[in-house]
């Protein structure tokens, strides 16, 4: 080592010895470094933490694939969401062919019961209409008598009939227009 070297590992042990001398300096250095070293070790643990919610989030994400890879896995569960909808769309056909035979059953039935005759007692004629939600369907009459008994059907379509109808005929109609049937 040359004398230039010597002299100058000398002056920067010069510098550091008034510093290191003063036992409250070191003391605070050696504060200083234990927790920086703390802090370290702080970040460390949470790295740790991470990494190990994110090797969970990953074995779970690779669970059922038996070993494939990841793009089959999805390939397969794609095929599957296809197949649910093709099911789906074969249902809701399902359900608009019946939700229109159900509109065209007769499910709104009124009935009127009325005394033909002054001289029978009892309100023993009557007049029901059965009609379906295009108010489509039938009105039936029965006229009781002492003598005899009479029964007429007469066509309803919207709600109006080709065949002439009775006051009692009409407020059936009317009644079963009104009704609300399954409540």
């Amino acid at each position: 080592m040359t004398a230039y070297t010597h002299a100058r590992i000398r002056k920067e042990e010069n510098v550091l010895e008034p510093f290191l001398s003063q036992t409250s300096n070191v003391a605070i250095l050696l504060l200083a470094v234990i927790a920086l070293t703390l802090i370290l070790l702080l970040v460390i643990i949470l790295q740790s933490v991470r990494i190990n919610r994110m090797r969970k989030s990953i074995n779970r994400l690779m669970t059922g694939t038996g070993g494939a890879n990841l793009e089959e896995g999805l390939h397969r569960l794609l095929d599957q969401v296809d197949e649910v909808k093709k099911l789906q769309s074969d249902q809701q056909f399902t359900i608009n062919r019946l939700s229109q035979r159900i509109a065209a059953q007769c499910g709104k039935v009124a009935i009127i019961r009325y005394n033909a005759f002054g001289d029978v007692g009892s309100d023993l004629s009557f007049s029901m209409a059965i009609l379906d939600d295009a108010q489509n369907g039938v009105v039936i009459t029965s006229i009781f008598g002492r003598e005899e008994s009479r029964v007429y059907a007469k066509p309803i379509e919207a709600g109006a009939s080709t065949y002439h109808l009775s006051e009692e005929e009409q407020a059936a109609i009317k009644k079963a227009m009104t009704a609300n049937p399954g409540l």
